[in-house]
């Protein structure tokens, strides 16, 4: 476990040592909440009330939800690809580690720098800005346990794509698309009660939706009731068993067909 927290404790440093990066990132997501906020605001108008959402639930949804995109957003699959092109993977699968859970602890790292230096200063602006509160609940205990469901789940399909790599070699376009599919089936770009009815019903079959929209849901909706939170968290942790589970399958095929050059 310490060898583990090693790694994520050298990605949080790294992650550190470019502050422009991700002095840049924090001003993106702001420019993105202020556009939000007006576009919101437009399409609702007069209205209370859209498909059972107010325009606060609402913003409070799309803003948090760019926060956790970039909180969530640790570029394992291109990390894969970048290791395999160099050839610096067969330094890490010659060590007594397994490379899906180094990968992860390096992602953990990624995802607390981008907590800190991110997620809070978007939510100070929320909420002394945009003047949007946050509302306490049971959701609020819940939402924690809900996010990192979220990243297990977000990082393990990264490391899936990274694995294609060992195919491919290079991964821009599976990314890309992976990236767009997300960006669109898992309520991070606006709420899935906004999609027709049919659609809902696809989507929540998939486990795209447990990646943002189920925790989100418990910060717009906090005053639900417990059970009904436990069954978003057992749809989420269904699918992070499903998804470590393909993750390993992969790896195991993948691993045989390996070619390194270089390193």
């Amino acid at each position: 476990m310490r060898a583990y927290l090693s790694y994520a404790r050298g990605s949080f440093l790294s992650g550190l040592a470019y502050r422009s990066g991700f002095i840049f990132a924090i001003l993106n997501n702001l420019v993105y909440m202020t556009i939000a906020y007006f576009l919101w605001r437009s399409i609702f108008g007069d209205n209370q009330t859209l498909r059972g959402l107010t325009f606060e639930q609402t913003f409070l949804y799309v803003t948090i939800a760019s926060s956790l995109m970039v909180l969530l957003k640790t570029w394992t699959d291109w990390e894969i690809s970048w290791n395999i092109t160099s050839g610096s993977i067969i330094m890490s699968l010659v060590k007594p580690l397994k490379y899906q859970w180094m990968m992860m602890a390096q992602s953990l790292g990624f995802c607390l720098m981008n907590f800190l230096s991110i997620v809070v200063p978007s939510l100070i602006f929320l909420v002394f800005v945009f003047k949007i509160p946050i509302n306490t609940g049971v959701g609020l205990l819940f939402f924690p346990v809900a996010i990192i469901f979220s990243f297990i789940l977000n990082t393990t399909i990264d490391y899936i794509i990274g694995l294609t790599s060992f195919y491919t070699e290079s991964i821009w376009g599976i990314s890309s698309t992976k990236d767009i599919i997300i960006l669109f089936l898992s309520g991070s770009l606006i709420p899935l009660q906004f999609f027709p009815e049919a659609a809902q019903k696809v989507l929540k079959l998939l486990p795209f939706q447990a990646m943002y929209h189920l925790p989100l849901m418990m910060l717009v909706e906090p005053e639900q009731t417990a059970s009904s939170y436990l069954v978003s968290l057992s749809v989420q942790l269904f699918w992070v068993a499903v998804i470590l589970i393909l993750a390993r399958l992969f790896y195991n095929r993948a691993v045989k067909v390996l070619r390194v050059a270089g390193g």
